[in-house]
């Protein structure tokens, strides 16, 4: 009967323990609410009692109650500077079901304002790469001088709310930190005039490029080549100043232009912009996948598409399916479209380098340094991954990239480790990322006013430094001539 006890008392100390861990998984996929951090120091202290408690009860050596209670104590003290270290701490970018908040430019009150703005810096200060040792002096200056602006008002319109942030983030040079919306609202004759051939030319008498040189204040970026507006999009031109009525000018390739007149009430949300999409720009469905791939056997070229930096059963099985086709049909040249892709996983081309024959190669997680809040991990450069290969399908014929200002993130990260362990040329625009950048962002949700911080916690240095900060084309071209230029390469070859 004792030892039954004595085991059961074991597998009650093992569950309550991992119910005490089990509070960050609830807290970063689950909760979208602040759940402080000193609920961790509670599920502790009152882990630790009732370890204390059950062992006195159950075990009679003294050796067994002091190993029960140590390991507990040493467990729940790991757990709270887990919590106070953890970047993904009452962070929202891992869960689902989150509150819509379309974009709107409504008054907040001066406390809402402040509050929103020491919000974000708190998150600046504790998790961002760069800050380690204190804000820099052009942030901690900007900060001042957006806190006072504030100060001085009695209400604070939203967008003067985030053009304040955006204008403290701007003076750390990095894309990956970020302030924005991501349910806008869009002009409501978009999807019909893009179905008629047209696209905006000028709004109120501003083009693209005009609209950019007025963001670019409050834009995210290591190069200004990475600025982008949507000049659909009421955030964007509420951003740059642009008010309503607005004067749109839409203009086909053939030059032929229509002017129309909008007020703030002709935008709509992002969901009903869609149904407009589908009414009017219907779609097959063909290649609407975020990976696919098609071979030309007469030019002996593949050609796979990745949209996204996505790991998932589907990615691999395109890539098995494709490297088992070039193998059967004994094609020679294979390129991967990354243009206009925004990142995700940087693992992705550790799964393509499986088809490669290659015994090793470096890794770009082994060029960074990563910080947890009061924890700064310093990896040592120089190491090489050992390649897990899959012999049967291994190809060896020339690889390309197709690249082009918007390829981003991880989409530059695929097309560095493919560069730098020398496997493949480049074709199209060079990225508007450098290598040396900050990424691996934790993202938090402020559903009051709708909009998504992203901090950065990493920061990487280039694998192979001698090739400059950012990634060089081999075949310099536009990005939309990337493909008509690897033709032209192939048919050389």
């Amino acid at each position: 009967m004792n030892r039954f006890k004595k085991v059961g008392a074991v597998v009650l100390i093992i569950i309550i323990n991992i119910l005490v861990f089990g509070i960050f998984p609830l807290n970063i996929l689950l909760i979208w609410k602040d759940f402080p951090q000193w609920i961790m120091i509670i599920a502790s202290v009152v882990d630790i009692a009732i370890v204390l408690l059950l062992a006195r009860k159950t075990f009679s050596g003294k050796a067994a109650k002091i190993i029960a209670v140590t390991i507990t104590c040493v467990f729940t003290v790991i757990c709270v500077l887990f919590a106070y270290a953890c970047p993904y701490w009452n962070s929202d970018g891992h869960k689902s079901n989150r509150p819509i908040h379309y974009y709107e430019n409504s008054d907040l009150t001066k406390k809402e304002a402040l509050d929103t703005l020491e919000e974000v810096m708190d998150y600046l200060r504790k998790y961002h790469i760069s800050f380690a040792d204190g804000l820099t002096t052009e942030v901690q200056a900007k900060y001042e001088e957006v806190r006072a602006d504030f100060e001085s008002k009695d209400t604070v319109k939203r967008i003067e709310l985030i053009r304040g942030v955006r204008s403290i983030l701007h003076e750390i040079n990095d894309a990956h930190t970020s302030f924005n919306s991501w349910d806008p609202v869009l002009l409501s004759d978009g999807p019909e005039m893009e179905s008629k051939g047209y696209s905006i030319y000028t709004v109120n008498g501003l083009t693209e490029d005009q609209l950019k040189e007025l963001v670019e204040p409050y834009y995210s970026y290591e190069t200004p080549r990475f600025i982008s507006v949507n000049m659909e999009n009421l955030f964007y031109l509420d951003l740059c100043g642009v008010a309503a009525p607005f004067e749109v000018v839409w203009k086909n390739e053939d030059g032929d232009e229509e002017s129309r007149t909008y007020s703030r009430d002709d935008f709509i949300n992002v969901d009903e912009y869609c149904d407009l999409q589908d009414k009017y720009l219907p779609s097959d469905n063909s290649n609407d996948d975020y990976v696919y791939y098609e071979i030309d056997e007469e030019k002996s070229l593949a050609i796979l598409t990745l949209k996204r930096c996505w790991i998932s059963d589907h990615y691999r099985d395109v890539l098995r399916e494709m490297f088992t086709e070039i193998n059967t049909k004994k094609i020679k040249n294979l390129a991967i479209d990354l243009r206009g892709n925004g990142g995700g996983d940087t693992y992705v081309v550790n799964e393509l380098f499986k088809y490669l024959p290659i015994d090793e190669y470096y890794q770009v997680d082994d060029f960074r340094k990563i910080r947890w809040n009061y924890i700064t991990f310093d990896f040592d450069q120089g190491g090489k991954t050992k390649n897990k290969r899959v012999a049967e399908l291994e190809f060896d014929g020339n690889l390309y990239v197709l690249t082009d200002e918007g390829s981003f993130s991880s989409a530059m990260i695929f097309t560095e480790m493919i560069v730098d362990n020398g496997l493949g040329k480049v074709i199209g625009e060079p990225p508007a990322e450098p290598c040396n950048s900050c990424g691996e962002i934790t993202q938090f949700y402020f559903e009051d006013i709708g909009m998504w911080l992203s901090v950065s916690t990493v920061y990487s240095t280039r694998i192979d430094a001698s090739k400059g900060d950012y990634i060089e084309s081999d075949y310099p071209c536009k990005g939309e001539e990337a493909i008509e230029t690897l033709y032209g390469i192939v048919s050389e070859n």
